[in-house]
Order: structure tokens, then sequence, then C-alpha cells
């Protein structure tokens, strides 16, 4: 079957790491919609869209996700539905035996979704096969604040997975105290599903993602964040290829156990007081930064179509040295925040790759325009 015969459905049109998957297959010849969740999304404005629809974000309301994403399946003759954000992933693994009877899917179980969406089941788990967790605390009433044994800063985080980054850091108890009610209130977080409260790692980033096949690993990747927005703990914007046996080690001893299935992140700090790479949480789907795995050769989006297809993926670690770069949504608001790293901010750019595409110009714009709104929004808090 040539490749002009093959169709993806790709959903979360809004993500960065949608606009790389829809750029790195429609470049390589395959026909991929794209589903959005309103108009205004970051991958819809591609030359590399091949039909564009706007269905029920699977969050707000998941009954009317799953009824438009099975209408376009049931339609559309399509050899792939590809989640990418973690709500069309939590959803599709949910509805995955209805999806699965238009077409194929290739995602982890509701279970394996719900574990690491659950940030205290996560560390319970990484707990029992040996894979160390930063000290943490899983509250069941804000009472048992006051008697919390910890040094500072530390950090508070939401107990669930929620699409976005909810964090806070304490630099003494009584901040702590005001920030974890804040958050609480923000988030409607109540007894007994309160935050967790986290010793604060003072080190880099790193991250091992994969591949599995029914439990069977296939391909791995490793990276080192080198910097991140926000800058105190967030996404990376500036990353490089890694290898490391630990890294390997920890992050295969917790996908093997949950004989995973599809692709997953497994995201490390390293403690600068002991070497020791500590668990920040397991990424049960495409992670941020995919397009750094994408440019060092290790195309995970098109192992999840060789796999739809049946066809068989051989065991590889290979991967390029690769820095990478992302640039308007991230290394400007980083050098924003952080004027003084405008310096390696610039002298990487000889050498990196970017996620800039001058051939494909309209998400670009479309990322300058919300630098305005962003802006707008954090101002308003």
């Amino acid at each position: 079957m040539k490749k002009s015969d093959i169709k993806v459905l790709l959903l979360d049109a809004a993500n960065q790491n949608t606009l790389a998957i829809l750029r790195h297959l429609g470049k390589k010849g395959y026909v991929v919609d794209v589903c959005g969740y309103q108009k205004m999304s970051l991958a819809l404005f591609s030359k590399y869209v091949n039909n564009k629809f706007i269905i029920a974000e699977p969050q707000a309301n998941e009954a009317g996700f799953i009824a438009d994403v099975t209408k376009l399946l049931k339609e559309g003759s399509y050899n792939l539905l590809m989640p990418v954000g973690f709500k069309s992933y939590k959803a599709c693994a949910k509805h995955q035996a209805e999806i699965k009877k238009y077409t194929n899917m290739v995602i982890t179980s509701d279970d394996n979704i719900s574990l690491a969406s659950d940030k205290r089941r996560t560390n319970d788990f990484a707990e029992r096969v040996g894979v160390p967790v930063p000290k943490t605390f899983a509250l069941k009433s804000k009472a048992e604040l006051d008697g919390l044994q910890l040094s500072f800063p530390c950090v508070i985080k939401g107990p669930f997975e929620a699409g976005k980054n909810i964090v806070e850091y304490a630099q003494n108890r009584e901040e702590l105290k005001s920030k974890f009610t804040a958050m609480c209130a923000k988030n409607g977080f109540t007894e007994p599903d309160l935050p967790i409260v986290q010793e604060y790692i003072v080190g880099d980033g790193y991250g091992f993602f994969a591949y599995y096949d029914e439990g069977v690993c296939k391909r791995i990747f490793m990276h080192h964040r080198l910097r991140e927005y926000p800058v105190t703990g967030g996404a990376s914007v500036c990353a490089e290829s890694f290898r490391d046996e630990k890294l390997k080690e920890y992050g295969t001893k917790m996908l093997d156990a949950l004989k995973w299935n599809g692709v997953a992140m497994v995201e490390f700090k390293k403690n600068n007081a002991d070497g020791e790479y500590k668990l920040m949480e397991i990424n049960p789907k495409f992670w941020g930064s995919l397009q750094l795995a994408l440019e060092s050769g290790v195309e995970f989006d098109e192992m999840l179509l060789q796999k739809a297809m049946g066809r068989d993926i051989s065991y590889s670690e290979e991967f390029e040295p690769t820095t990478f770069q992302w640039m308007i949504n991230g290394e400007f608001f980083h050098a924003i925040e952080r004027p003084s790293a405008i310096p390696k901010i610039v002298s990487t750019m000889f050498y990196s790759k970017k996620d800039l595409n001058f051939s494909d110009p309209m998400p670009h714009l479309f990322q300058l325009a919300n630098i305005f709104t962003h802006y707008y929004k954090k101002l308003k808090g």
C-alpha cells in the first residue's frame, strides 16, 4: 500500500506536538486529517492538513467527543486514530473497544492511563518496582500540613494529571499553607483528593521515551532538558538527545512492569546532591518534546502506523545526537523570564535544529499572534 493511500485521523490540533506529527507524516506522504476543539488551533493552520474538523472537547463533553470521533471514523475509512493530548488519550483509552470497531488505535490500557494520571499511585508503584522518587507527602486533610517534617523550598503538585501544569513552590511553611489552600480553591481539590507535597529536587530534567508493543519494548530514546518554560519547571524549550544506562534501567523497569502498549515518557530529575535520578511522572501519551526524537531519527508516530498496518518493528536503541530548540513558544518566553539566558540561547542557535518551518509558515504566524494572548492571560493570573 502506498503512503498516499494511508489515512490518519489526528486529534488535539492545539498542541505543539500535534503540529510536529502532522508535518512529519505529511512530508512522508501520508494523508492526515486533523481534529481540534476550536477553530483557532495551531495545527489547523498547517499546509499539511488534508481535512480539518471541530469536535467536542473530551474533558468537558466526553460523550460528545466519543460520538464525534466515532462518526468521523465510520465515514472516513481511516487506518489509524492518533490521540495526542492527555485528555483525548484518557477518553480514547476508556472507550477503546468502541473505537477499535472502526479503525486501529495503538494505546495502553485504561488502568495504566489512570495510574499515570494519579501522582500518588505513580509514586507508590515506582517504589514497589525499585525506582527512586522524591520524598512525598500525600495528605488526607489540610490539617496535616502543620505536622509535615520537610525542608524548604518544597513543591506542591495537583494530585492528578489535568492536561496542564498545576505546580507551586513554597519557601516556608506559611507560604506552603497559603499556596496549598489557593491551589485547592482554584482547581476544586477537596479531601481526600488533595495536592501532594514533595521535596524540591535541585537538578536537571531527563526523559526516557519508548514505544512498546503489548508489553515488549521496541524502541527507546532519551533526552536532557537544557532549558524549560516556566523556568522554575515546565516544558522543554531546549533539549538534547542523551544516553545513560541508569536512566534506561529505571524507565524500562516502570514500563515493563506495567506491560505498556504504545508510546510513553518517564520523566526524571537528576539530583545534584547525590547524582540519583528521581521520578517526576509517567507521561502516558505523546510528550511535548516529541520533535527532538523525530529529528534524532526516532519516528515514534510512524511506529504506530507500522503497527496499525500489521508490520513488525525490530528493537533499536539507535538515535542521532541532536540539540533542539522550540523558538516562538519556548525560547522566546524563557528569554523574557530569564534574560541572563539570552547568550546561551543565541549560541545554541548556531548548531541546533529548530521547530521553525519556513515552508509551512502559517502556524508560526499564529504562534506570534498568540504571544499577546499568553501575556494577557498571565497578567490576569
